[in-house]
């Protein structure tokens, strides 16, 4: 389960890197799009353009800014400890599925194996902090048993 659990928990950094990437990419595409732009005699255009631009660039700043928050709180968990209870970092097999307990990334298919990942501080994540195996928990009118905890 360690082993799965490793890989996982790379797959995770990997698909952040990616967010990071696409983010990146989409700031020096907005950027070389404004460079190229030519104030034209229609300058109330040009303008808008360019606040428009400045927008885009914005929100693809903040994705960035918020993938590289969940990379570091996601390089702060070792993957490799089997903690007796429910933390930040846990595996937990339920009744109802596998649980990554680590940042927001959500469903996730590795090894033909489906794995929700969600942040500790999420509505199930906090239902589930501090569980110990054959505990169960009552989460939106659902019986959830913990099976198994690495």
């Amino acid at each position: 389960m360690i082993a799965f659990k490793t890989a996982l928990h790379q797959a995770c950094l990997n698909r952040i890197d990616q967010r990071i990437v696409l983010a990146q990419k989409a700031m020096e595409d907005i950027q070389e799009s404004a460079n190229q732009e030519t104030k034209s005699s229609a300058g109330d255009k040009y303008e808008t353009s360019r606040a428009m631009m400045q927008q885009e660039k914005d929100k693809h700043a903040d994705q960035l800014d918020q993938a590289k928050e969940l990379r570091r709180q996601l390089e702060l968990l070792d993957p490799t400890i089997t903690p007796s209870q429910i933390q930040p970092g846990s595996l937990v097999q339920t009744n109802e599925g596998q649980y990554y307990l680590s940042v927001s990334l959500g469903k996730m298919l590795l090894d033909n194996q489906t794995v929700f990942v969600l942040s500790a501080a999420a509505p199930l994540g906090q239902a589930l902090l501090h569980k110990r195996i054959g505990d169960k928990i009552v989460f939106q009118n659902r019986s959830i048993e913990i099976l198994e905890i690495s």
